[in-house]
């Protein structure tokens, strides 16, 4: 099955995104100096947007919905081709009940994209930090422990499942480090990814949508962590690590959702409750879609059955395999370079 020229799009614009963000060595603007985090992301943007106008005018190209959805289809249909044996079997870590099974298995499209981001994500986390048994926050430099202080700013409330604070240190930095990334790429093409980062709903029963600017989900922190405080912060709200709209193009809401993607690390907790809420948003994504078009216009007639589609992310275990652009297993050496036309 040919891959959707979106999607190679897509992977040219991730591969520039983590170029950028290896150059301008943005972690260790954090490590060591706050204040030169944004000037470096500017600085990353603009060589980007200079250096890549072809594949941004592809990006922003108008497409319609109709077409836009049929190559996410595409895409997510090629996605078995690249599961690791342990997705397919539903195997590992937290595979404990059919819900969590169901979501590990999950065909997705941007499988590779998602891979890329986590790879770079685990070699290069946003800080270094990482507080010793006895130690006391007095203990760390200045910017550090500024950098240390925004992370946690989420509070007690999203601490609450976290048991040992230690490892939450090295694994919110590597989760941080994939959702700057992703935001970073939303931003270069003005808002228009198929991939939203931390996609914040409200509570249930009704999950209201994420606060919007537009195509650009509202974030309430400071730039060094613009996720946390989330907009939507009541008991039974949902943060999605990734969200990928229907159509890119509109608004991200409950009628606009094509999937949910959730990415754990390799020390992250997998809880079944946090899918139980992903697929209460699902029905209610259901609904919401049904009530816009009408059953009679939905197949037989029964309404929208699947509101979006829930995955989890397992990482390193999911990654998608390694493969070239026919779809075939790539050679050991074999890589896309950002920037390479594809043939259309």
């Amino acid at each position: 099955m040919a891959v959707p020229a979106i999607a190679w799009a897509i992977l040219e614009l991730v591969s520039a995104a983590i170029t950028a963000y290896e150059i301008y060595d943005l972690s260790r603007a954090l490590y060591d100096g706050v204040g030169e985090f944004s000037k470096n992301v500017e600085a990353a943007k603009a060589e980007i947007r200079k250096n890549m106008e072809a594949l941004m005018e592809e990006i922003a190209a108008k497409v319609d919905h109709e077409t836009e959805r049929a190559a996410l289809w595409a895409a997510t249909e090629a996605d078995g081709k690249i599961q690791q044996e342990v997705t397919r079997q539903a195997s590992g870590r937290g595979a404990r009940s059919p819900l969590i099974q169901t979501a590990i298995q999950q065909k997705i499209p941007f499988r590779q994209v998602i891979s890329m981001v986590c790879d770079q994500a685990d070699r290069m986390p946003v800080v270094s930090v990482r507080r010793r048994p006895g130690a006391e926050l007095k203990d760390l430099g200045a910017a550090r422990k500024k950098v240390l202080l925004e992370i946690l700013a989420a509070g007690a409330t999203e601490l609450g499942y976290i048991e040992d604070i230690d490892q939450f240190i090295v694994v919110r930095q590597k989760q941080l480090m994939a959702s700057l990334i992703f935001e970073f790429m939303d931003d270069l093409v003005e808002w228009a990814s198929p991939l939203k980062a931390e996609a914040s709903f409200g509570p249930g029963p009704g999950y209201a949508d994420p606060p919007l600017e537009g195509t650009r989900l509202l974030r309430r922190g400071p730039s060094i962590n613009p996720f946390y405080p989330l907009p939507h912060r009541g008991r039974g709200s949902l943060a999605a690590d990734l969200a990928i709209p229907d159509y890119r193009k509109t608004p991200l809401r409950k009628d606009n959702v094509f999937a949910l993607v959730e990415i754990k690390f390799e020390r992250d907790k997998i809880e079944n409750r946090q899918f139980e809420g992903y697929k209460e948003l699902s029905d209610r994504c259901a609904k919401v879609k049904t009530e816009a078009i009408g059953k009679a216009r939905t197949y037989g007639g029964k309404g929208v059955t699947l509101g979006c589609r829930v995955s989890l992310f397992r990482y390193p275990e999911d990654k998608a395999k390694a493969r070239d652009e026919d779809g075939k297993p790539a050679r050991a050496g074999s890589q896309r370079k950002p920037g390479r036309k594809h043939n259309r």
